[in-house]
């Protein structure tokens, strides 16, 4: 899992057993009463994935609780030739987080534990905060914790033991330093539900699984849901997940499926989810309290409201209120939203995250239902840029083209033109990255997304800008980075050893004829640019800035990027 992402850049502010586990069902086919018209207009959205040889997805809509159509388009294993049915078991990431914070009210209804509690009550390993970090705080992503994924990737590579769900929490109990007091902001945080994970275990002594198996699962009839904890389990009807290379599609690696749940770890069907989404209207697991609570948008300290409640986000589509979650890993991407005040809940589950967009495909189902409109002419996947009958000279491309920093969180944005086309990636480095289509001489799109980015050039002694216009009210603005030139004695100067207390790690850093190379043991080298005098940028790592002390000598520096700020690295002293 990379948290820190391109996508993460531009949207910030983006699994009923225990033990050996064996699926068996029967399954009853909801009854088709959409009709034909209807249907069409539905099965158009999927058409470009209706097709063998191809992954796709499953929908299913409800209205009132009550099947309005189910049906599957494409290949739940490629392999096999098993075409996806609504009966295929799909891996759904995020939209795990709902069933994770679900189980943390039912213990709090208990009277078990409270969402005011301090986490460190539950989570003994965490180290006194100056301000207090709480349930709350946890499941509403304003816990100010560093990203554990990103952690991860900084860490030195370990054997597979550290993805599982107490080294996650070993690693994150480690860190002395927060990224902001908790309730300041809202920065998604997947380790937080990992917490939330393991605080189910220890209050309930149940692991996830087998509470939400028992208390949410059953009850509720979703009898082809679990939390996957295990990754040997075997798991009937499930669909394989994919990514596309040059040379066609490939089963899609995730290490971490199987062992950690919380934040991640569902799987479902479309069927089984449009149960839980009626819920909401019909209780039967949960108090209207609890349910309320999901749904109830967050207020910071600061005043400002963000649209996330419990495990949930809140908001709107064509002005009807839309509240749901969306999911993606390798190999997968879903999305499962409820129209409260029109009675209608819509679930889009697909085995594949590369061209796809199952939160635009769930809305344009739900407008079907909604307005009874047929879908608009979809694009098609990977279109080249000529596509959108805008294209761009050299010149003009390569106006665009450089390193843009964001000043609110030390992210980079690296822009660069590759075959006649015009990349971005994260980080300061440019040798991966996506394709950015222009649609006029300054505004350009991410393909499968729906952000754009606007080019603005520099006024008179002023600096060209990027404005990422997304879902945040305000575009975010990243700034270009004027070119540096750093002297090999001055690199030689910063190359050593560093070592952060926060991870138990020692990094190299090397001076060769090309630049600075930084080193993690056991992972693959990166190399750093400079961005301005003492500071570098690399992926992974962000923004690498070197500290000095007397007789101007280095003495450590710090990481930081959007999911870890002000990570120390103090120099070692041999």
């Amino acid at each position: 899992m990379r948290p820190i992402t391109i996508a993460a850049l531009l949207f910030a502010g983006a699994t009923v057993a225990i033990g050996v586990f064996v699926i068996t069902f029967a399954v009853t086919p909801a009854p088709a009463n959409a009709t034909d018209q209807t249907a069409a207009s539905v099965d158009a959205v999927f058409a470009e994935w209706a097709k063998p040889g191809s992954p796709g997805c499953s929908v299913g809509v409800s209205r009132n609780g009550i099947p309005a159509y189910e049906h599957g388009y494409g290949m739940a294993n490629i392999e096999l030739g098993v075409a996806i049915s609504p009966e295929s078991i799909f891996h759904v990431a995020s939209i795990s987080k709902q069933f994770t914070a679900m189980s943390i009210l039912l213990l709090a209804q208990r009277g078990l534990l409270s969402l005011d509690d301090e986490a460190r009550q539950y989570i003994t390993e965490l180290p006194d905060y100056d301000s207090p970090l709480t349930l709350r705080h946890l499941l509403t992503h304003t816990s100010g914790l560093r990203d554990a994924f990103l952690l991860r990737e900084l860490d030195e590579a370990r054997d597979d033991t550290v993805g599982r769900p107490e080294a996650l929490v070993s690693l994150l109990a480690r860190q002395r330093r927060l990224n902001f007091t908790p309730g300041a902001e809202y920065q998604y945080n997947n380790g937080a539900y990992a917490l939330l994970a393991a605080i189910v275990q220890r209050v309930s002594s149940q692991p996830l699984s087998a509470f939400a198996d028992a208390n949410i699962f059953k009850p509720l009839g979703m009898t082809h849901t679990h939390f996957h904890d295990d990754p040997s389990a075997i798991v009937l009807n499930r669909a394989s997940g994919y990514h596309h290379g040059a040379d066609g599609w490939h089963l899609a690696l995730h290490s971490d499926l199987g062992r950690v749940v919380g934040n991640t770890g569902l799987f479902t069907t479309a069927h089984d989810l449009l149960l839980w989404e009626q819920n909401f209207t019909d209780v039967r697991v949960g108090a209207r309290a609890l349910l309320t609570a999901m749904q109830t948008p967050t207020a910071l300290t600061t005043g400002e409201t963000k649209p996330y409640g419990l495990g949930l986000e809140v908001g709107t589509h064509n002005g009807i209120r839309e509240i749901g979650h969306s999911g993606g890993d390798p190999g997968y991407a879903a999305y499962a939203a409820r129209y409260p005040d029109r009675g209608l809940a819509v679930a889009v589950l697909c085995n594949t995250d590369e061209g796809i967009n199952p939160i635009a495909m769930a809305r344009e189902v739900a407008d079907v239902y909604l307005t009874n409109a047929a879908p608009r002419p979809r694009a098609r996947r990977r279109a080249p840029a000529a596509a959108t009958g805008f294209a761009l000279s050299p010149d003009q491309l390569a106006s665009k083209a450089g390193l843009y920093r964001d000043p609110s969180n030390e992210a980079l944005l690296r822009v660069a033109v590759r075959g006649g086309k015009l990349m971005a990636n994260d980080g300061a480095g440019g040798d991966a990255g996506f394709e950015l289509i222009p649609v006029s001489a300054s505004r350009f799109t991410v393909p499968g997304g729906t952000p754009a980015l606007d080019f603005i050039p520099a006024d008179t002694g002023g600096t060209k800008e990027v404005h990422v216009l997304g879902p945040q009210p305000e575009p975010r603005v990243l700034q270009a980075v004027s070119p540096v030139t750093v002297s090999e004695s001055d690199l030689r100067a910063l190359a050593g050893e560093y070592e952060s207390q926060d991870l138990g790690v020692i990094y190299s850093l090397v001076a060769t004829e090309s630049g600075l190379t930084l080193r993690i043991p056991g992972r693959a080298d990166i190399r750093l640019e400079p961005v301005s005098e003492d500071v570098f940028g690399g992926d992974v790592v962000g923004t690498v800035s070197f500290s000095r002390g007397a007789r101007d000598a280095v003495t450590g520096f710090t990481i930081h990027s959007s999911g870890v700020r002000s990570l120390l690295f103090q120099r070692v002293k041999r």
